[in-house]
């Protein structure tokens, strides 16, 4: 009788340390990572010429902050993780005012650092992404919540637009 109940109270000692463990693993699994530093590590080195570049708000070394231009070495995760709404900056190197907007686009990454992702995009050498996202015409910008478009700034439909007229869109894009 008494080799019975032990036999017993192993298996049921057994049972709740499984029963333990499998808990400590589902918990441990499920916690919740630090996607702030998870989506960065989709960045490469410092490039100003690769088809898909992050402009990030860093440290400039002893010259204070600012943005730098990082290269996305895989894109879909890095903005599909991005903790904040990503922008996407759709250009061509021929598109006659690539540099003006381009510093625009700049100055919203660094005014809205901390509250969205800038992305830019070359359509002519990123043309699978650019189909993708529909576009047609450059630039064009794209707002993304993980991953999915939120709102779009089509210049077709636009037509002119300032850097005011971008600005408002983008703080507008974000409140919703």
């Amino acid at each position: 009788m008494r080799s019975v109940r032990r036999k017993h109270r192993l298996s049921s000692l057994l049972i709740v340390s499984i029963g333990v463990a499998f808990t400590i693993m589902l918990c441990a699994s499920c916690g919740k990572k630090d996607n702030a530093s998870d989506y960065k590590s989709y960045l490469g080195d410092y490039s100003y010429d690769s088809p898909i570049i992050a402009m990030v708000y860093e440290n400039l070394d002893d010259e204070g902050t600012g943005i730098l231009y990082r290269e996305v070495l895989d894109y879909t995760n890095y903005v599909t993780k991005s903790p904040v709404p990503v922008l996407v900056y759709f250009y061509t190197s021929l598109h006659t005012d690539y540099v003006g907007t381009t510093a625009q686009v700049e100055q919203i990454a660094e005014d809205f650092q901390g509250q969205i992702t800038v992305v830019s995009v070359n359509v002519f050498q990123e043309a699978e992404i650019a189909e993708h996202y529909g576009i047609v015409t450059v630039p064009e910008f794209v707002i993304l919540r993980e991953g999915l478009i939120d709102d779009r700034f089509n210049s077709a439909d636009k037509g002119t637009w300032t850097e005011d007229v971008l600005i408002d869109w983008v703080s507008s894009a974000l409140t919703k």
